[in-house]
């Protein structure tokens, strides 16, 4: 007696038809959700925006403050007279020249945290 043979080929081919039919389908119908009817929120006005201070270190050294320029000598004083009672908060952004001196720059930097100022940024290109 001969034993039957199980081809499931036939099967395969069914179902992966059905199945990219499935797929084809689903991505075609669109769910369309009730429309929403929200209740009206209170009117304000927009947040004012941060005051910055820019500060610039040139290449020669001399440094720059919201256009301004400030002698470096003693730019903690100058700073704090013109800048210390701005908001803490304030962002502080600081540009400086590749080819200046690291002394250069953190005595800038050190300035300004001296004064308390927290949102200091790096510019570059």
């Amino acid at each position: 007696m001969k034993k039957p043979e199980l081809n499931i080929t036939p099967f395969v081919d069914i179902m992966l038809v059905l199945l990219a039919i499935l797929m084809v389908s689903v991505t075609v119908s669109t769910y369309q959700e009730k429309t929403v009817n929200l209740p009206e929120g209170s009117k304000t006005t927009p947040a004012a925006k941060k005051p910055t201070i820019t500060i610039t270190i040139k290449k020669d050294g001399s440094v720059i403050v919201n256009k301004e320029q400030i002698p470096m000598k003693n730019f903690l004083e100058e700073f704090n007279l013109k800048y210390g009672n701005f908001n803490k908060n304030s962002l502080v952004y600081i540009a400086a020249d590749k080819n200046i001196k690291y002394q250069t720059f953190m005595k800038v930097y050190s300035a300004v945290v001296k004064l308390g100022f927290t949102q200091i940024g790096l510019l570059t290109k």
